[in-house]
């Protein structure tokens, strides 16, 4: 079967030897190889391919998640509330997904289904070895470094360096922050003199792939990661319908404070002023001034001044000023901003494995 190959000696190392040359198994790919170039991918930022950001996506990225941070600009408390006084902060993942320089300077050498040796083609160095070291990052075996972990603290195993955090902030003090954790040292290192490899020497002869040289296929294992979305990740609610995926590490929430609205029942003793209208029934005493006319046997046409005292009914308009004092049920208008808290919205990062 045809494969990137290595020697073959008593302890497959050159030194002790050589009694032929065999193929590469997919766990020694997993092991050696990929140990070498997923640890020089997590190096530095600049190679990693996740970036975390609360401004603009940075150039040569693509923005695959985004975490809002919302929370009350007012105390507990705050009453009435008005329920759009929350400020909102927006947290960006992006992913590189600009196209790097193939700078390999080595070419692995690959068995033949009729036992021969040749160089590989790019698209077999993609797909006979680069995809498996890819999915032995994703994966997470012992031996990788490069994959990515959203956690309040470190994991446990190997060295893991911080590439960003998400916080969430709530009105009375109270902040969640998750780490975006890289792994850039491998939980195991294989041995160095195992599993390489190979490659041309000169025009005579062969060698095995030194670290440089295997460091050099980074890139090219970047560019693989882009085409064949195997090690793209996400920050969604939930893992996309398209292949499979992983979740990696916690889940961050966003909480804000709850409010409500509050049935206040008391006594209220106050001054009321305003105009009554309606129905008045009573006694009225006063000076009337007026025609009166009035038949005696003949007509007396003329003006009549005095006192008049008696019984009125009737409609009276006006205005009524004076003190009410008694029991007030019912609801007092506006929220209040309670010490409570809910989740308004959830992120997990998801890397796909498949």
């Amino acid at each position: 079967m045809a494969g990137p190959a290595k020697i073959k000696s008593p302890s497959d190392t050159l030194a002790n030897g050589v009694e032929g040359i065999q193929q590469l198994t997919v766990s020694e790919i997993k092991d050696y190889t990929a140990n070498i170039i997923t640890t020089a991918f997590a190096a530095t930022k600049d190679t990693a391919s996740l970036d975390v950001t609360t401004g603009s996506v940075p150039a040569g990225y693509t923005e695959v998640g985004t975490f809002n941070d919302t929370f009350y600009t007012v105390p507990v408390g705050t009453h009435p509330l008005n329920t759009g006084d929350y400020s909102t902060t927006t947290y960006r993942l992006s992913q590189k997904t600009s196209t790097a320089t193939d700078n390999k300077t080595a070419v692995p050498l690959r068995t033949t289904d009729a036992g021969t040796l040749e160089e590989s083609s790019d698209t077999e160095i993609d797909t006979e070895i680069l995809d498996q070291v890819i999915k032995a990052m994703v994966d997470g075996d012992s031996n990788t470094a490069g994959r990515y972990w959203l956690s309040a603290s470190a994991p446990a195993g190997g060295t893991y360096v911080s590439r960003g955090t998400l916080t969430d902030t709530q009105t009375d003090g109270t902040t969640v922050t998750k780490t975006l954790w890289q792994k850039t040292a491998a939980t195991t290192v294989p041995s160095s003199t195992t599993n390489r490899t190979l490659t041309k020497y000169d025009t005579d002869g062969i060698t095995e792939f030194s670290t440089s040289e295997l460091q050099s296929l980074t890139n090219r294992m970047r560019n693989r990661i882009i085409t064949s979305e195997i090690g793209k990740y996400v920050l969604a609610s939930s893992a996309p319908g398209t292949g499979t995926w992983q979740q990696l590490g916690e889940t961050m929430t966003d909480q804000r404070k709850t409010y409500s609205y509050v049935n206040y029942t008391g006594s209220y003793t106050g001054t009321y002023s305003g105009t009554y209208t309606g129905y008045y029934s009573g006694t009225y005493s006063g000076a009337y001034v007026g025609s009166y006319p009035r038949f005696f046997g003949g007509f007396l046409n003329g003006n009549f001044s005095g006192s008049y005292t008696g019984f009125y009914s009737g409609t009276y308009t006006g205005n009524y000023t004076g003190s009410y004092s008694g029991t007030y049920t019912g609801t007092y208008g506006g929220a209040t901003l309670n010490a409570t808290s809910i989740t308004i919205t959830s992120r997990r990062l998801y890397v796909r494995i498949a």
